[in-house]
């Protein structure tokens, strides 16, 4: 299998990024971005990588040199990184929307039979309907995907996310330090805001992944959109 991945030097990414080098049964993975992942010399399977140097408004006029059976999107920012809402919504939204696009594209342009699955992790709570701004447009972007009627859409709706940054997210940090005093409080249906730690999304996103990948080998059909979300996450990949 070949994968693509956008969004590979965040914290979700970087780990889905290790995931795919790692796991055997993908032969290709191109990750697209703005700057190549920094890998440590020796990281198991880096010898089929292959990287997309671009800006995200370059997406849409971007060329993929192989076929895809599983895109993963992991794009996120936060209004304080990007300057304003309209920035937000050129990366959590237009570029999600964007690289589906390209992907749902370059299959149909080499005849593409197989069912290929497209992956993104937007947040949760996600609504379009929401009055919080964040929320809202997380669940425009989900809208906008389910409508591209892809052959198979994975949303993965994670709570605070815990993990080791590149770039500080002081808000995040702030609640990362006290989720490790109140940790204990997330029990029944609490745990569906129980904060997850950025390597777990990205297990189980692999996880669902080639679950998908055997059930259609099998014959077996799996809905066209998956919602998963922080509570499922948690329940999965112990």
């Amino acid at each position: 299998m070949n994968a693509a991945i956008i969004g590979a030097t965040g914290l979700i990414g970087a780990n889905v990024l290790l995931g795919l080098l790692a796991d055997e049964r993908y032969q290709q993975v191109m990750v697209l971005g703005r700057r190549l992942p920094q890998l440590a010399e020796g990281t198991h399977g880096i010898d089929k990588l292959s990287f997309i140097q671009c800006q995200l408004e370059d997406i849409p006029s971007l060329s993929i040199p192989i076929d895809i059976d599983h895109a993963f999107c992991c794009l996120g920012t936060t209004i304080k990184q990007a300057g304003s809402q309209d920035n937000f919504k050129k990366v959590d939204v237009t570029a999600v929307i964007d690289f589906a696009k390209l992907i749902q594209q370059h299959q149909l342009s080499r005849n593409r039979s197989k069912p290929w699955s497209f992956s993104v992790v937007t947040a949760l709570d996600a609504n379009a309907n929401s009055s919080i701004f964040y929320n809202r447009a997380k669940g425009q972007v989900q809208q906008a995907l389910v409508a591209l009627n892809l052959p198979k859409l994975m949303i993965f709706q994670p709570s605070l996310l815990l993990g080791e940054r590149a770039s500080q997210r002081t808000l995040e940090d702030i609640g990362q330090g006290l989720f490790k005093l109140t940790s204990g409080l997330f029990i029944g249906p609490l745990v569906k805001y129980k904060p997850i730690s950025g390597e777990r999304v990205a297990k189980v996103m692999l996880q669902t992944a080639i679950q998908n990948e055997l059930h259609t080998a099998a014959n077996n059909h799996s809905p066209a959109v998956q919602i998963i979300d922080n509570k499922a996450m948690h329940l999965t990949a112990k």
